[in-house]
C-alpha cells in the first residue's frame, strides 16, 4: 500500500481489507487480495497501520474507533450514559450493532481495547444521534433507547445511578421506541420504569449526578 493509499483511507475510522483490494486494484491491475493482504501485515508490522479486528483496519489508533468496526452501530448501554456524562464511571464501549456477532465480547487493536458487543434487530436500530466523543462523531443511544437497551440486554445500574437517566428522559419518546417491540417486553419495561420512578419519588434516589 502506497503513501497514497494510506492517506486515502486515514480520514476514515475503520476500513476493510476488502475496501484497500478496490482502492489498490483500480491503480494497479496486477493488484490482487493476496498482495493487498500482504502488504496491510507488513504495515501493521511496521506500525504504521493498525489491526482492529479480522480483515479491519485503521490507521488511526483509537479506542473510539472501535465500533465502526461494527457497522452499521451505535454505542450504548453504560457506554452511552457515560458519553453522555450520565454516570461517573469510567466503562467498557458497548456496540449495539445489527451485524451478527458470535462472542458478546471483543478485544481490539491488538488486545489494546476491550468491548462488549450486543446484537440489536434492523427493526430496533433506532434511537441514536451523533455526539463527540473524544474529539471523534460518534452514534450514541440517546436516553430513551439507552434505558430501553439496558432493560432488554439485562444491564443495570445501582438504584441511585438511574436519578439522571431517568431525568433525561421523554416519556413520550420512551413509549414510542417501545410499539416497536411486543407487548410482553413493553409491559416489562413499563413496570421496571415505574418501579423507579416510585423510589425516586420517595426519596431512594440520592445520587445528584
Amino acid at each position: 500500500m502506497t503513501n497514497d493509499a494510506l492517506e486515502r483511507f486515514r480520514g476514515w475510522p475503520t476500513f476493510t481489507m476488502n475496501d484497500a483490494y478496490v482502492y489498490l486494484s483500480q491503480r494497479n491491475k496486477n493488484a490482487t487480495r493476496k498482495s493487498v493482504q500482504v502488504t496491510l501485515s507488513r504495515l501493521v508490522r511496521g506500525g504504521r497501520l493498525h489491526h482492529v479486528t479480522k480483515g479491519v483496519f485503521s490507521v488511526g489508533d483509537r479506542a473510539e474507533y472501535s465500533g465502526f468496526a461494527f457497522s452499521p452501530f451505535y454505542y450504548g448501554g453504560l457506554s452511552a450514559l457515560m458519553i453522555r456524562d450520565l454516570i461517573d464511571d469510567q466503562v467498557k464501549l458497548e456496540i449495539m450493532t445489527t451485524k451478527a456477532v458470535r462472542k458478546s465480547s471483543a478485544s481490539l487493536f491488538g488486545g489494546k481495547v476491550e468491548v462488549i458487543l450486543h446484537h440489536v434487530s434492523n427493526i430496533h436500530y433506532l434511537g441514536f444521534g451523533m455526539l463527540q466523543y473524544g474529539g471523534v462523531n460518534v452514534p450514541v443511544s440517546d436516553p430513551e433507547k439507552t434505558f430501553i437497551d439496558m432493560v432488554y440486554f439485562g444491564i443495570r445500574l445501582s438504584i441511585p445511578d438511574y436519578s439522571s437517566l431517568l431525568r433525561a428522559m421523554d416519556r413520550k419518546r420512551l413509549n414510542a421506541y417501545l410499539k416497536s417491540y411486543g407487548s410482553g417486553f413493553a409491559s416489562r419495561t413499563a413496570e421496571f420504569l415505574k418501579k423507579l420512578d416510585g423510589i425516586a419519588a420517595n426519596g431512594g434516589m440520592e445520587n445528584e449526578h
